[in-house]
């Protein structure tokens, strides 16, 4: 079972990052995981998620950017993809 942890930010987008393989993804090549993949922490930030953060920067940006939970997860956003 790999591992994973959760990033949740106060603009209601999370990131899911993982935390450490389970033994036959890291025997894997490719460290494909066959398992059941676990969540084990969410961590709650006390900031906006990057991507939030860049769009109410730019100039002229006055409503919350329209990122939907998807171009967050794994940390991957629009401009990344």
């Amino acid at each position: 079972m790999c591992d994973f942890e959760e990033f949740l930010f106060t603009c209601n987008h999370s990131i899911v990052k993982l935390k450490s393989h389970c033994h036959s993804a890291r025997n894997d090549p490719i460290h494909q995981c066959f398992s059941v993949k676990v969540l084990r922490n969410s961590w709650r930030q006390s900031t906006p998620c990057d991507n939030c953060i860049l769009a109410w920067s730019q100039p002229g940006q006055h409503f919350a950017p329209s990122y939907s939970r998807e171009d967050c997860v794994g940390g991957q956003g629009r401009d990344e993809k």
